[in-house]
């Protein structure tokens, strides 16, 4: 089965659907975590999703997990990967759902 997605709306979905929960990241950076329902505004069910804020702006979506080791951008040149990687995984595993 093949699922169309509206890159438009999910896109919205991500940047304006109400929070679950959120916690702060504990470094140097206002870093903020945050879990929202994806899956009902898209239409297909309660789905849960993570967000990041760094500085109050949204980072891009799946940046809670730097999965290769290329630096990303948006990265602070005074954080390491692991170490992103690490601290959020930890604010995420604080959040109750």
């Amino acid at each position: 089965m093949q699922i169309l997605i509206n890159e438009n709306k999910a896109d919205e979905v991500i940047r304006t659907a109400p929070a679950i929960n959120g916690g702060d990241v504990l470094c140097k950076h206002n870093v903020r975590v945050e879990l929202f329902d994806y899956g009902t505004r898209m239409g297909w069910g309660y789905d849960v999703r993570v967000r990041v804020y760094m500085d109050n702006e949204l980072l891009p979506f799946g940046a809670h997990r730097i999965h290769d080791r290329k630096r990303p951008a948006w990265l602070p040149a005074d954080m390491t990967v692991d170490g992103w990687n690490t601290a959020v995984h930890a604010a995420i595993q604080k959040l109750p759902l």
